[in-house]
């Protein structure tokens, strides 16, 4: 697989010129990137079209926790990065059994596989991540059966799902209640 370089637009790469914590976040986001991209049993199940959809959210959480750690050094923006990533890497091997064994699996085992994804991704979008409750989780279930043969769209809606789930940082309880209800809709 090519290497895949973090490169800043040009406009903001003149304006900061050479900075160091800037040139350091980017091999960091290198390094997190290159790892997801060189683990092919994260999407050996797959095919091309659904890899790349789940190599792009991969890419995306990768990236998102990386940036995290502006202004730390190489080994605190590590152990701040490490016990995000595995689970990033865990959600990326379990939407890969998901939707690989779609066609087999029962609703139960469909049911729980979701919830180990549920479980992953509280970890990775951390303190604003609010785990969609049990009846948005079997009414994606249900809906699933349509994309039964598009596995590309099923990962795409799983994502939707879940980043719909992360809470505006700082708003009130009531924006959070509309925020579930315009979900719903």
């Amino acid at each position: 697989m090519s290497k895949l370089k973090f490169r800043l637009p040009d406009s903001l790469a003149r304006a900061l010129g050479s900075n160091p914590v800037v040139d350091e976040l980017a091999q960091r986001v290198n390094r997190v990137v290159e790892g997801i991209l060189e683990n092919e049993a994260l999407t050996a199940d797959l095919d091309d079209a659904a890899a790349k959809v789940l190599l792009n959210w991969g890419i995306a959480c990768a990236e998102m926790i990386a940036h995290g750690t502006v202004g730390l050094n190489d080994t605190e923006a590590e152990e701040v990065m490490s016990p995000r990533l595995r689970p990033t890497r865990r959600l990326m091997r379990l939407v890969n059994k998901w939707v690989a064994g779609r066609k087999e699996m029962d609703v139960e085992g469909s049911a729980a596989l979701l919830a180990k994804i549920v479980e992953q991704a509280a970890i990775i979008y951390g303190q604003d991540f609010a785990p969609p409750d049990a009846v948005r989780l079997d009414a994606f279930l249900s809906q699933q059966q349509v994309l039964i043969d598009d596995p590309q769209a099923k990962i795409e809606s799983l994502r939707d799902l879940l980043e719909n789930s992360i809470r505006t940082p700082g708003a009130t309880e009531e924006e959070h209640d509309d925020q579930d209800q315009d979900q719903e809709i």
